[in-house]
């Protein structure tokens, strides 16, 4: 399948991260997941400089939830097999072709002082798991979120989530 070059491209930001808390639930399972990252609502603005009562983020869906996601998927992997496998789940969802854009993520990496300051915080809370690294989890977030799609490629990632993990298209199960 392939859409062709003529379609806008955005980058992904903060959709990322239900696909990386997939991929860390897919890589480690709910048990070991929750030991690092909890499920409700932080009742805050996404970026907050909060934890929950137990000194972790409160839900993988908000800034500090999504740099502890980054952290715990394939740690054990060098920078660039991290996001050579982040990009291949990405494009096994879309079904096809998905790029990056340096200029957001120096863009995001260059004004990231509160997830910096999240990341320290957790880390200080003992949050992180032992060894993590804190500037390669930061920056590998920025990496994730620097992903760029089109609408037609996010539609069918939004499918192969509705659809159980298994791509509409090309019925390729990823999840």
């Amino acid at each position: 399948m392939s859409f062709g070059d003529t379609k806008e491209l955005f980058s992904v930001q903060s959709t990322s991260k239900p696909i990386s808390y997939a991929m860390a639930l897919e890589e480690h399972g709910e048990e070991k997941v929750s030991k690092h990252v909890g499920v409700e609502p932080s009742g805050v603005s996404f970026n907050a400089i909060t934890l929950n009562p137990d000194g972790l983020p409160h839900n993988p869906l908000i800034n500090a939830g999504a740099i502890m996601i980054a952290s715990l998927i394939k740690p054990e992997l060098e920078d660039a097999g991290r996001f050579t496998h982040a990009m291949k789940v990405w494009e096994a969802l879309a079904g096809d072709h998905i790029t990056y854009d340096n200029t957001v993520y120096l863009s995001e990496r260059n004004t990231a002082d509160t997830n910096f300051a999240l990341a320290y915080l957790m880390k200080s809370k003992g949050a992180f798991d032992e060894g993590a690294d804190i500037q390669r989890s930061l920056q590998f977030y920025f990496m994730l979120c620097s992903l760029e799609s089109d609408s037609e490629r996010m539609s069918v990632i939004a499918g192969t989530l509705a659809n159980g993990g298994t791509n509409p298209i090309t019925g390729e199960q990823v999840f």
